[in-house]
């Protein structure tokens, strides 16, 4: 059990206890593995997509060409986006490399806001953070990320 998922989950019993109509939207539960380098998840993986029979488009962003992860000297790790082909509507996001326990956070987000990869890739990110290779990843899905070479 996740122990965020857990803590969430009580708040929800007490708010319903007390008469209010609370849920859970179990589809944009964060998860995180807290190892070096971290892994983040939140969502479907691409197997999953489809086996739910949804056509989606991937795109990916290595932590090598982030400025930031070079200051770091971390480079190694990937972010990876799912999105719906026919909305763009984020499906899932994968990230193993450093800080993806709280970069995962923006994903999760975008998710429960029904947002789109062009929401994310539209959104203009400081330079240089981590958190530029989730907007990269977001380009990459119509292959509009500057720094990705061209697939």
């Amino acid at each position: 059990m996740l122990a965020h998922l857990a803590s969430k989950e009580g708040i929800v019993a007490v708010n319903n206890i007390m008469g209010r109509d609370d849920t859970i939207d179990y589809s944009v539960v964060p998860a995180a593995v807290f190892t070096s380098p971290e892994i983040a998840s939140v969502g479907l993986r691409e197997h999953q997509a489809a086996e739910k029979g949804i056509s989606y488009r991937t795109g990916h962003f290595q932590f090598r060409a982030l400025a930031k992860a070079h200051a770091m000297g971390e480079i190694s790790g990937f972010i990876k986006i799912i999105s719906e082909e026919s909305s763009d509507r984020i499906l899932g996001a994968h990230i193993i490399g450093p800080h993806a326990s709280d970069l995962i956070h923006e994903a999760a987000l975008a998710m429960k806001a029904g947002l789109t990869v062009k929401d994310i890739a539209g959104t203009i990110h400081a330079h240089p953070t981590l958190a530029e290779g989730l907007m990269e990843a977001a380009e990459d899905v119509h292959e509009e990320a500057i720094h990705v070479p061209k697939k």
